[in-house]
């Protein structure tokens, strides 16, 4: 293996150390060394292609500035002479070791030992396959509601195919039954339509009926249908999907009624609150989108088929059975949406409870205010009786300890619509509002909330104790915290403001998807701040509420980004996997099955084989080399390209090369790539602007930090033979454990180091020998303390007995 290897003083700015002796000493390594002033102008770059086109070596190592600004600076360079940019190994001269140690003679010694491990790292040969996949041009949408459809229709409209699967047997979801949005007051069942306005005749939105959404050439659309398993990964996923029957064939209904009104059958309509009939044979949403009639068969009389005899079109099959649909994509949006939380379980409000009829939650107040609704869009109460107040208590299951601790976001506003409506119809209904506090944060949300006080709504600051009754009026049990008094308040109605919730399946389809469930049970995103709608299953997004609870303009825009993102992967027709993956070593597997529970990716799995029967298998593609499976696995069996154990101990071999002849106890610190490596850059670039003075930034020259993928990569193994080969001290340095970049690659790192300092002063070493540190860029003095504190411990301690 010939390296060559390249010393950069970064345009002079690293004279604290002696690039003469620097080069005598790689010199003697088999290979060549040579030296610039500055690699990354234009002429060290033409200085680099000319020397690497002339000598041929077969990897490179870097010693400069922070392999993170190199790599990024020489990845064209390194690909204009057919070399991968795995192939060149940076050696930190300049933020780890010339911005930090004034002294010349101890930086000089330290990038001795930086070097030489690089140098190992690129002697053992560093190249990283690629790994090219096709990706299917096709998506599936999981939930019909409003995000749902409008990521299906952005899809469709970019030219993908859409595979939108919905498990009600109509589309719209949770906003079918709601009458309005705020704060607009307009159609819940409106739909946004594509195209631009002025140059295609499209409009801001379309009416259901009118949509035409069904009839988009690129949509195929599957309700009353459910996933059943998902296999394969990202571009080639392999979907069955269970279709209910309906008994109504949807391209034939043209929803004329005759077949419901010869229905023998009714019964309550639980869609509006069981106060009018349905027959068996019925729309199951009056003013969904798309809707055609189903029947509900288990209701049918034996031998009954009036609705088949009246249907003009020959639209019912009442022997429709169920089938199963195999779909293949390329990925997913996962639009699930939301329910209310169960109002049984608050039980101080006695929802559900005989003579408690007349407190209802928003949905169901929303059904009492629409004119299609079971009483015409007039508030009345459950025995038909006209109202003449209402109390709406927010918060119901909301900010709690003992129910759900999350804001749901919209509630507040979704009380103000109905108060408003209420007011609006009939402003002699006395309308009540109790709140914790009002959260009107969206776009003229505020506007909204003052024009319901305008009307008259009452806004009382307080959570109300309980909901009574005397049989025919309801009393609810309030504090007034501004007025620091208790009041009762009589009304005819409470509507409960629910605590939004996921949708029931949620978790079942996570496990499918091979993504994860957030502490609050919705799909959890890759991260809170600009990962909002991915997960950490490539080529799977989330959209609207099934991330968290959000309004309709919020539920929207989540849908345009994922579908955006989705159609780029769409797009591409194929991409190039080039990080490194996991290699298991069939002949020292065990078939333990302990790296199949590690992986955080769901990359691992047993598959068949003739001999011995079964095997573990890495999915390259699903496989982001973290390494928590190579930490997990008792037999040594697994390892990671680029990061693999013996490559990091050819590395530590060169960091640890004085540690015999060094009279100062070594630290090693064993950093993440992302976060960690990068707080130990923010160290050197604090420091260099007061360089030389003692600083919150400076450590003690005795730290060598060497790079490891994820933290959830060191195995006790590791650590065991680190301290082995010289080290005094180790630090593990880590993401945040809640920001991992591996998900939970930082947590087990910790879980491990925590047993392992049990183990080492059960063995008579002092456990403060070895520690965990959690750190990223902007918060490096951690980094920094808990180095220089092992460092002044080490130096009373004295170095490891070996």
């Amino acid at each position: 293996m010939k390296v060559g290897t390249f010393l950069c003083n970064c345009g002079g700015s690293l004279d604290n150390l002696d690039w003469d002796e620097l080069q005598s000493f790689m010199k003697d390594k088999p290979g060549f060394c040579v030296y610039h002033e500055s690699l990354c102008s234009q002429e060290g770059k033409n200085f680099f292609k000319e020397t690497v086109n002339r000598e041929q070596p077969d990897s490179i190592v870097f010693g400069g500035c922070t392999p993170k600004t190199a790599g990024s600076l020489f990845e064209d360079v390194v690909k204009e002479v057919n070399m991968s940019p795995y192939q060149m190994v940076g050696a930190n001269l300049r933020e780890h070791i010339g911005w930090i140690e004034p002294d010349k003679t101890l930086a000089t010694n330290k990038a001795k030992a930086v070097l030489l491990g690089s140098y190992n790292k690129a002697n053992y040969g560093t190249n990283v396959e690629k790994h090219r996949i096709e990706i299917q041009d096709a998506a599936i949408v999981i939930g019909a509601g409003p995000a749902g459809i409008q990521a299906a229709q952005d899809l469709a409209e970019k030219g993908h195919k859409v595979h939108l699967i919905d498990r009600n047997p109509y589309i719209g979801g949770n906003s079918a039954k709601m009458g309005t949005f705020f704060p607009s007051e307009d159609c819940a069942t409106c739909m946004p339509s594509n195209g631009i306005k002025g140059i295609d005749q499209s409009h801001v939105r379309r009416c259901h009926y009118r949509s035409a959404f069904d009839l988009h050439p690129n949509i195929d659309l599957y309700i009353n249908s459910e996933i059943e398993d998902i296999k394969g990964s990202l571009g080639n996923y392999t979907t069955e999907v269970k279709v209910k029957p309906t008994y109504v064939h949807m391209d034939k209904c043209i929803n004329c009624n005759l077949c419901a009104q010869a229905c023998p059958v009714e019964n309550p309509d639980e869609f509006n609150l069981g106060m009018v009939k349905r027959k068996a044979m019925h729309l199951p949403v009056g003013v969904s989108t798309t809707t055609k009639y189903v029947v509900e068969r288990e209701e049918c009389p034996d031998g009954c088929t009036e609705c088949v005899k009246a249907c003009p079109v020959e639209a019912i099959d009442l022997n429709m059975q169920e089938t199963t649909k195999t779909i293949n994509a390329g990925g997913f949006v996962i639009a699930t949406g939301f329910e209310e939380f169960d109002p049984r379980l608050v039980e101080e409000y006695h929802y559900g409870v005989p003579g408690y009829e007349n407190v209802v939650t928003q949905t169901e107040l929303a059904r009492l205010l629409d004119l299609a609704g079971p009483t015409l869009g007039s508030l009345k109460k459950k025995n038909g009786d006209p109202v003449e107040s209402i109390v709406i208590i927010n918060c119901v299951g909301s900010r709690s300890t003992k129910y759900n601790i999350w804001c749901s976001n919209i509630c507040c506003m979704i009380g103000i619509k109905h108060a408003i409506k209420i007011k609006e119809k009939d402003p002699n209904i006395d309308v009540t509002c109790c709140y914790i506090d009002i959260r009107a944060v969206g776009s003229n949300y505020e506007e909204f909330y003052n024009k319901a006080r305008d009307l008259g709504v009452k806004f009382l600051r307080g959570r109300p104790a309980e909901v009574e009754t005397d049989g025919t009026t309801l009393y609810v049990q309030a504090e007034d915290s501004q007025a620091d008094q208790f009041v009762t308040i009589k009304t005819d109605i409470v509507a409960l403001s629910m605590s939004m919730v996921a949708s029931p399946g949620a978790e079942e389809l996570a496990k499918k998807l091979k993504v994860d469930i957030s502490d609050t049970g919705f799909f959890k995103a890759l991260y809170s701040k600009f990962k909002t709608t991915e997960t950490k299953k490539a080529g799977v997004f989330v959209a609207g509420t099934a991330v968290a609870p959000a309004d309709i303009p919020t539920s929207l825009n989540r849908a345009g980004y994922a579908a955006s993102h989705l159609d780029m992967l769409l797009s591409k027709g194929t991409v190039e996997k080039k990080f490194p993956t996991a290699v298991i070593d069939d002949d020292k597997c065990t078939l333990c099955e302990l790296c199949v529970t590690a992986c955080p990716f769901g990359a691992i799995e047993v598959i068949p084989v003739a001999n011995p029967g079964v095997k573990m298998q890495v999915d390259p593609v699903s496989c982001l080399g973290c390494g928590q499976c190579v930490s997990t696995c008792p037999a040594a069996a697994i390892g990671v390209d680029y990061y693999s154990e013996d490559i990091i101990l050819s590395q530590l071999e060169g960091l640890l090369y004085d540690a015999k002849d060094n009279l100062d106890p070594l630290i090693v610190t064993l950093a993440c790539w992302e976060c960690a490596y990068s707080a130990t850059d923010a160290s050197g670039m604090a420091a260099r602007t007061r360089f030389g003075e003692v600083t919150p930034e400076t450590y003690d020259h005795t730290v060598r930090i060497l790079p490891v993928q994820c933290t959830g990569n060191i195995s006790a193994r590791l650590i065991q033979k680190t301290f082995a080969m010289g080290a005094d001290g180790i630090i593990v340095l880590g993401c945040y454990e809640d920001k991992c970049h591996y998900d939970s690659g930082s947590q087990a790192s910790t879980i491990r180091v925590a047993l392992l300092k049990q183990m080492l002063q059960f063995s008579g070493i002092d456990p403060q020998r070895l520690e965990k540190q959690t750190t990223f860029f902007m918060s490096s003095d951690r980094f920094t303390t808990v180095a220089n504190k092992m460092a002044k411990t080490l130096k009373e301690l004295g170095k490891l007995e070996r």
